[in-house]
């Protein structure tokens, strides 16, 4: 994550203005990649043990078990999510006084984006080339919550008052919810194939 960062911000070259403007799209595709990679691995361990079907079968919904990979990747992507913008902020010449208000944004679209991701690492768990699949799936639902996501950053960054980033929070939490929902009553459906 830090190299990538790091290669970004040197071929956007020394200059304050280009680096500014890219900053929260390079951000977005960090965060993207980065849950991307954690998502590929959410069922990697029951697969490779042979315990998935172990564990489909424990007492209790299987809509518990998507919840609980969603907490820990949740878990998992907050903190590294708070480092990269911090590392983004460094190279990228980031104004971070709307700390607070970022750390809401990363929260909703990284909710939004994880929710999907693990639902189709759950889909895709039984599959040779899940690796290769994950992506392609996913990055097509989840464009309007990268979207909103890059859209609120660029607006904290560019110091708008809270009204108009007030919108696309409202956009990222209508996908967060729907996303969410949805994942959760189909996930059970899903593992039952």
């Amino acid at each position: 994550l830090g190299v990538m960062l790091f290669v970004m911000a040197l071929a956007l070259g020394p200059d304050e203005g280009p680096l500014r403007r890219a900053a929260p799209g390079v951000l977005w595709v960090a965060l993207a990649f980065m849950s991307t990679l954690l998502s590929t691995r959410a069922f990697a361990l029951e697969v490779e043990d042979g315990t998935l079907e172990d564990l489909l079968l424990t007492p209790g919904g299987k809509e518990w078990i998507y919840l609980g990979k969603l907490l820990f990747q949740m878990l998992l992507l907050l903190p590294m999510g708070l480092l990269a913008l911090l590392v983004v902020g460094g190279l990228f010449y980031l104004p971070l006084e709307r700390g607070f208000a970022l750390f809401l944004t990363l929260g909703l679209g990284m909710l939004g984006y994880a929710s999907v991701a693990t639902f189709y690492a759950g889909l895709l768990s039984r599959l040779r080339g899940r690796e290769v699949l994950l992506p392609l799936l996913l990055f097509s639902l989840v464009v309007p919550v990268v979207l909103a996501a890059v859209r609120a950053t660029v607006g904290l960054l560019e110091g708008l008052p809270g009204d108009e980033v007030a919108g696309w929070w409202q956009l990222l939490w209508v996908f967060d919810v729907v996303y969410l929902t949805a994942s959760t009553l189909l996930f059970p459906l899903v593992m039952e194939g």
